[in-house]
């Protein structure tokens, strides 16, 4: 991918058109790719719009109000051959706010003449037809991904797999265009092509949706996981499907149903906390059969992995002990209370009643 290439232009609001698909709409629940030859009709441009003014952009407004529409924040466009518009790819929350204060001065606002004067001109770079579209990613990357606006996992995610897949970029070019490092961009894309794996399986396609993004990203880091669902780097997919279901079943909602009533069963895994936590649950046998376990829930497989973790590390922790009473001067032994020396006689008491167990234990 060159450089991008711009034309310095202004055009009249009416010749702006939202973008009904832009990265920021993408992990919303209803979200739904419109026609690229049906971006000029009016209902997929106002759906748009009512979009950006859900997400708040009243102090936008306010802004370019107060102290106009500054020259350094021109939006970025490309043409739209369907329509002979210009498509907004940067700076389509500033076209919202605009097209509010529009609507504004239709129902009889007052507003200042040079913010009338931006709506007839307002300033623009226009890219190069010719390579309008990944110009596009490339500038998305800058100001949203690491940059100005930044945006949420899901959509940095699909950004890197977009210029990975569609435009055959390698990692490190991905990582220098993105400002990111070559390890996350990896991560990203792992991830992202898990959950992409998911909405092509038939039984949960439907639970898999960008809110189960941060799951596959916790999930493809821990070496743990990575081993279970048998990853294959150069295929990025899991490998052993009936692993996979089970681990779809603990980030999903499941129904039990019977002839009389149907019960909802929660995940056990709805955060990446909860998956972080895998890394200790599935090195221990008994604590991941539990997990796996319908009936048994994710506290009693946590706590089985956890207790056996505690009891292999009580002997780094006396040693540590040990060596802290060892390590106290004799001044300092000196000035110790009464409330200290209980300490150190209920310390004396413990390893006495563990050293008696030990010899009834052995001797039987």
């Amino acid at each position: 991918m060159d450089a991008p290439k711009f034309t310095d232009d202004t055009y009249d609001l009416s010749e702006l058109l939202f973008d009904p698909n832009n990265f920021r709409f993408q992990d919303e629940p209803n979200f739904a790719r419109a026609d690229e030859t049906r971006f000029a009709e009016a209902s997929v441009q106002d759906r748009a719009y009512q979009r950006l003014r859900r997400e708040g952009i009243s102090e936008l407004k306010s802004s370019i109000l107060a102290n106009g529409f500054l020259q350094v924040e021109r939006l970025v466009v490309r043409p739209h051959a369907p329509s002979g518009k210009y498509l907004v790819v940067e700076g389509n929350r500033r076209l919202a706010a605009l097209r509010w204060i529009a609507e504004d001065h239709e129902a009889g606002v007052p507003v200042p003449p040079e913010v009338l004067d931006v709506l007839r001109a307002v300033p623009v770079l226009t890219l190069d037809a010719g390579d309008a579209h990944a110009a596009y990613l490339a500038i998305m990357g800058v100001r949203h991904v690491g940059g100005i606006k930044q945006w949420g996992g899901y959509q940095r995610a699909k950004l890197v797999t977009d210029l990975r897949d569609t435009y055959q970029l390698e990692t490190p070019e991905v990582a220098a265009r993105l400002g990111m490092t070559a390890h996350e961009v990896n991560r990203r894309y792992r991830a992202f092509k898990a959950l992409q794996q998911m909405q092509r399986d038939d039984e949960y396609m439907d639970s898999a949706t960008s809110d189960k993004y941060p799951l596959f990203h916790e999930a493809l880091s821990l070496p743990a996981v990575r081993e279970w669902l048998k990853w294959d780097d150069a295929k990025s997919q899991f490998e052993d499907i009936e692993q996979v279901h089970h681990f779809y079943s603990l980030i999903t909602e499941t129904v039990d149903q019977d002839e009389e009533s149907a019960e909802v069963r929660l995940p056990k895994l709805p955060t990446y906390v909860q998956v972080r936590e895998l890394r200790t649950i599935l090195t221990n046998p008994e604590a991941k059969q539990v997990l796996l376990d319908p009936d048994r829930s994710f506290p009693d497989a946590l706590g089985i992995a956890k207790a056996e973790e505690k009891s292999k590390s009580w002997r780094s922790e006396v040693a540590e002990a040990v060596s802290v009473l060892g390590s106290i001067g004799a001044l300092e032994l000196a000035r110790l209370s009464a409330a200290d020396m209980e300490v150190v006689e209920k310390l004396r008491e413990t390893a006495a009643q563990v050293l008696s167990m030990h010899a009834r234990l052995t001797a039987e």
